[in-house]
């Protein structure tokens, strides 16, 4: 007998966005696939933070990614974060972003 289990060639992404030490809920976050288009702003895939300030993206190929955050707290305060990752095969990267007030 001959098993054919397909072997898992992305991973995962799990986000936390925080202000002030606690979840953001309705965070942008924009994931990039590399730098150039980061800088071009073409981005991959986007979504909002959960109610927790959580965001998952899956089944992503494995390399270094950019992300961006960005959250309108009024018309005049705005809070932000930008870094970036590796993701490897078969594993959940997590990674906590903490915003800032832009400038």
């Amino acid at each position: 007998m001959v098993s054919c289990k397909k072997e898992q060639t992305t991973g995962d992404l799990f986000i936390s966005t925080e202000y002030d030490g606690v979840g953001e809920e309705n965070v942008e976050v924009w994931l990039y696939e590399s730098y150039d288009k980061f800088m071009r702003y073409e981005y991959l895939d986007n979504q909002f933070s959960d109610e927790y300030g959580e965001v998952y993206f899956y089944e992503l190929d494995p390399g270094w990614y950019y992300i961006e955050a960005e959250k309108q707290k009024s018309s005049l305060f705005k809070i932000y974060a930008v870094d970036s990752l590796e993701i490897k095969v078969s594993r959940r990267t997590n990674k906590i972003l903490v915003l800032t007030p832009a400038d």
